[in-house]
């Protein structure tokens, strides 16, 4: 995440406290994700951050097999769109052996630090975290 960008420090801030929250539009009431500073909906600049449950389901994944620069002999690694309980859907890194997932699998917001430190929108199995 690029911590220049007040917007996604918002949400930076919220993940380094255990915290999934994203901009709502009050023109629409659309929850947006990746959070911007105007609603691509309606052009609305009026967003107020709402704290979300941090749990959904896998809507859909890939298992990686090769990995580079900070994701290089962390294989094999999960990235996938996890449909959160609130609607929307959020690509991300799953902390799950591959063989254990599948479509529909529950998961909540997992703690997301790459080898530098800074954080990373992660989810992991709802039961290993309950």
């Amino acid at each position: 995440m690029t911590p220049h960008d007040p917007v996604l420090a918002r949400l930076e801030e919220g993940l380094a406290e255990g915290r999934l929250e994203l901009p709502r539009c009050a023109g629409c009431g659309t929850l947006l994700w990746y959070p911007r500073a105007r609603c691509p909906h309606c052009m609305s600049d009026a967003l107020a951050w709402e704290a979300l449950s941090g749990s959904g389901t896998v809507h859909s994944y890939t298992v990686n097999h090769r990995g580079q620069g900070e994701y290089a002999g962390r294989e094999p690694f999960v990235i996938a769109y996890v449909e959160l309980a609130e609607g929307p859907r959020v690509l991300s890194h799953v902390d799950a052996e591959p063989d254990s997932l599948r479509v529909g699998t529950p998961v909540r917001l997992g703690r997301g630090l790459d080898r530098e430190g800074r954080l990373h929108l992660r989810f992991e199995h709802a039961e290993e975290n309950a």
